[in-house]
């Protein structure tokens, strides 16, 4: 084996090497990671959420291709064991092969695009779960327990309770929606005054489902 073709294929185990390691550190960014690290102590991080998601799409398709450019390296190192004439002009060649890639490239931009939102819609459907399955905990369910579920499912997917709908009513579509089965009772505690619906009294009621999802 010449020595050209033995160093070409040790970069080329080795590139696929350092690939591995990123893809195996990327790869522990789950959804459910990103939901928890997007939230904080009251709330969560709708942008941290894509800013996260992004960036898993990108390291993926970025590992892609180079595992694409590894196959067709090591292919032409193992198998062509002599070189042979494909194209007579040089720059005929030098088009095909930057037609190509770009063919590839704008691909892996939908792709990543795609990945992307899939991965943004992943963490937000676990971080509404969590949250619903917080309240859904809470015994009995206060308006405050309501609103809250009401301005996560809003914020994360546009899905708002109807003006005439029970609040039993709206925790069965959220339910439908989260694929979460709910519980045989669930006990409602009546509004009893419009304090219930103050910044204040929604901030507390935050504070104590963040305490009962930390035992």
């Amino acid at each position: 084996m010449l020595i050209d073709r033995f160093v070409n294929i040790l970069s080329a185990i080795l590139s696929l090497t350092g690939v591995t390691f990123v893809l195996k550190g990327i790869l522990r960014l789950s959804p459910d990671l990103i939901a928890k690290i997007s939230q904080t102590h009251l709330d969560f991080n709708l942008l941290q959420i894509q800013n996260l998601a992004s960036q898993k799409a990108d390291f993926v398709s970025g590992a892609a291709l180079v595992l694409i450019a590894f196959l067709i390296q090591m292919f032409a190192v193992l198998f062509v064991r002599e070189p042979f004439p494909i194209f007579e002009d040089y720059w005929s060649a030098a088009g095909v092969a930057f037609a190509v890639s770009v063919v590839i490239a704008i691909v892996f931009f939908g792709v990543n695009r795609g990945m992307s939102k899939h991965y943004q819609e992943q963490a937000k459907f676990r971080l509404a779960k969590s949250y619903f399955q917080t309240v859904l905990s809470q015994d009995p369910i206060l308006p405050q327990h309501l609103k809250i579920a009401e301005e996560v499912a809003l914020s994360l997917f546009g899905m708002g309770k109807q003006p005439d709908e029970s609040g039993r009513a709206y925790f069965t579509r959220l339910a439908k929606k989260l694929e979460i089965s709910l519980p045989g009772e669930l006990h409602f505690e009546e509004e009893r005054s419009s304090d219930s619906e103050t910044p204040q009294y929604v901030d507390l009621a935050r504070h104590q489902m963040v305490r009962s999802q930390g035992r």
